[in-house]
């Protein structure tokens, strides 16, 4: 057990979150609570780097079983825009019933086709039900007024936790854009009507990058950093311990110490490092399977779930 105790939330017995029926128990380390206290404490974002694999993104949905509070999660690509989060005009669901529509008859107003993102679902998911308007025009639009699809675990007005998923796959800008909803919990509508954060209401932002791009100056000054490094030995052995509780420790030290060895290798050799997750993905292949690391088939499993060559040009030889 550490020594720290979080001053914004309470950790379980042993340090662990138990997990629910969507996601697997985390165990959390002095490092890691201490950044999440801080990022409260400070309503800053938290910006998690580590190689893939390591749990960056598995930190949100602990903190929000923690917090007991909405999840509300965005993954990136390289079409992310910032109108996902925040908010967009549905054109093409207008385009459609400009079409289908009877002659004559006008079309409801824009703000009927506005697609509520997760920082507005976030910051008022009442208005997002709205899609901004009040009560007396969706009374005056009447059937017209089509309510927006509400995300999974948006809630309903409680505290929400935002994970905002591989931020280095966006565009370069993007991260930049996202500076006014973070900073001043607030963006604005493509109308120009201001959606901001209900008075006391608690947010925790987390962001995860592997690395792959350098982020802005100005982004960074604005969040909390938290660096997630391979753990040790002993922290992996623990860590399999908090997923696979009926698993024999000496096993788990067995295949811990065994990834531990691929990984010296991989990084001697200049290859990709195997991650905490494909060290859990063996051990569950070795409780499911029954092939432990002193079983003659163990190093097959070891390929398929650690190594995962995909380079067959040195393998010359044909398969007898």
């Amino acid at each position: 057990m550490m020594d720290y105790r979080p001053t914004h939330f309470t950790l379980p017995d042993g340090d662990t979150w138990s997990g629910d029926e969507n996601y697997p128990p985390y165990l959390f380390n002095e490092d890691i609570a201490i950044a999440v206290d801080v990022a409260i404490a400070t309503r800053r974002p938290l910006l998690i780097a580590g190689p893939p694999g390591c749990g960056k993104s598995m930190l949100a949905p602990a903190m929000a079983g923690l917090l007991d509070c909405s999840l509300l999660r965005h993954t990136y690509t390289s079409r992310s825009r910032l109108g996902e989060l925040t908010s967009e005009v549905d054109h093409l669901r207008r385009l459609h019933e400009a079409q289908a529509g009877v002659h004559g008859k006008a079309l409801p107003p824009e703000w009927a086709y506005l697609e509520p993102g997760l920082f507005w679902w976030a910051f008022d998911p009442d208005s997002a039900r709205r899609r901004g308007a009040t009560a007396q025009q969706i009374e005056q639009l009447g059937p017209a007024f089509k309510a927006p699809e509400v995300p999974e675990n948006a809630g309903s007005g409680r505290d929400a936790v935002i994970l905002l998923d591989e931020i280095d796959k966006a565009e370069p800008d993007l991260p930049n854009d996202l500076l006014e909803p973070l900073d001043r919990l607030r963006f604005q509508l493509p109308g120009g009507q201001e959606v901001k954060a209900k008075p006391n209401t608690r947010f925790l932002v987390v962001i995860t990058t592997n690395g792959e791009r350098e982020l802005p100056p100005a982004f960074l000054r604005r969040c909390v950093s938290l660096m997630l490094r391979h753990p040790t030995e002993a922290r992996l052995v623990e860590i399999g311990q908090r997923h696979f509780p009926r698993v024999a420790k000496k096993r788990l030290t067995q295949v811990a110490g065994r990834f531990q060895i691929l990984r010296q290798q991989a990084r001697t050799e200049g290859l990709r490092l195997p991650s905490t997750s494909e060290y859990l993905d063996a051990v569950r292949a070795a409780k499911v399977l029954n092939i432990q690391p002193d079983d003659p088939f163990w190093g097959q499993v070891e390929t398929a779930s650690l190594v995962k060559k995909t380079d067959w040009t040195d393998d010359l030889e044909e398969e007898q």
